[in-house]
């Protein structure tokens, strides 16, 4: 293919063809438990090494900013840059707009509820552009990672024009050079700013988690363009082991000196394996065996990760004040997990479905492309 026809977009015929990637959407529910692990796992850990261990479970976020620009450059369409946006929006806002509304009506006390500008700021997915933590975590504050999404969805027509133009080599220098950035910015102002300034910066704000985006569609790019992993299957069992040795590693850390690895070196040491992950899983469904992760069980909890990822913290909010954990770790860690998963059932089935499709109706729909 030469690199002309590189630039144009791809016609309908082509991206139809292009398989669906149920491996990926199996990998999202995984994802979405370490991040509920991050929140509940101190209170449901039976020992103080696993509390410990669960809390580096944020490399999860890591995993779904890679999946998030590696699935939008997949299925590239060429459509308006309005209608992009738009259906963006109805993907992600109705849900996290319901679970706000519950935060602020439920959750909270009257007493502790956050006044209207920070309310508009989640509501608006707007709050991670704020330094102060009473404003990016506001509400439910797992949304902060919506922020930066619609960062990303933003500028993906522009960067997608970018990414599209290169070929192997260039993807190339466009991962290290990314990967640079992400190394060296950390470093430079380490022991400059503040430690509160220094976790904003390098894990709450949009402009540097784009790299992490970003790193996703040079990998889905380079996959068009041919790249496939050898032995998918103990790739994706590699990465995997890699992962798991990783957060040993941090954990034995910080049991053994008491602090804690920084947020943004753990995800930056996460990201090869993410890539190899991401990767294997996607070779894996281009071939012709069976895939475990693409199993209908699977592809469904899949499907619900995302209202899990918004609903575990209020649900568990709710359910710790009316006194329901207390019965020993591993009973309430089942209970819990089998509740936020059937409400997270529900809730797209009956919220983030419908009103996705209620707003695709009136999505802006001039010059769209064949």
């Amino acid at each position: 293919m030469s690199s002309q026809q590189c630039v144009e977009p791809a016609p309908a015929s082509t991206r139809s063809a292009r398989p669906r990637l149920h491996s990926l959407t199996g990998l999202r529910y995984f994802a979405a438990l370490a991040v509920v692990g991050v929140h509940v796992g101190s209170e449901f850990a039976g020992s103080d090494t696993i509390a410990v261990a669960t809390g580096y479970g944020y490399v999860g976020v890591t995993f779904f900013f890679l999946l998030s620009g590696f699935v939008l450059t997949w299925s590239y369409s060429a459509q308006p840059v309005a209608r992009f946006w738009w259906l963006r929006f109805s993907r992600t806002w109705p849900l996290n707009m319901t679970l706000m509304a519950v935060w602020f009506t439920v959750v909270v006390e009257r007493a502790h509820l956050p006044g209207p500008v920070h309310q508009a700021a989640a509501v608006l997915m707007i709050q991670a552009w704020d330094p102060r933590r009473s404003v990016y975590f506001v509400g439910n504050f797992v949304s902060w990672s919506l922020s930066c999404e619609m960062f990303f969805y933003l500028m993906f027509p522009f960067a997608i024009m970018l990414i599209r133009r290169l070929d192997r080599r260039g993807l190339l220098v466009a991962a290290l050079s990314t990967t640079s950035v992400m190394v060296l910015a950390p470093w430079s102002l380490s022991g400059v700013v503040t430690a509160e300034r220094f976790r904003w910066l390098f894990y709450i704000f949009p402009p540097y988690r784009f790299g992490e985006f970003l790193l996703g569609m040079i990998v889905a790019r380079a996959v068009l363009l041919g790249l496939r992993v050898p032995w998918a299957r103990w790739g994706g069992v590699g990465a995997g082991f890699g992962l798991a040795l990783l957060t040993a590693l941090v954990t034995w850390s910080t049991v053994a000196t008491g602090d804690t690895v920084s947020r943004p070196l753990v995800a930056l040491l996460a990201i090869p394996f993410l890539i190899l992950l991401l990767a294997s899983s996607v070779t894996a469904d281009m071939g012709t065996g069976r895939r475990w992760l693409a199993r209908t069980p699977l592809v469904r909890l899949g499907e619900w990760s995302f209202a899990l990822y918004l609903v575990h913290e209020p649900l568990f909010q709710v359910t710790q004040r009316w006194g329901w954990w207390g019965n020993g770790a591993v009973t309430d860690l089942t209970i819990f997990l089998l509740c936020a998963t059937g409400l997270a059932a529900v809730l797209h089935y009956g919220v983030e479905r419908p009103a996705e499709r209620l707003l695709r109706r009136v999505a802006p729909r001039s010059q769209v492309a064949p």
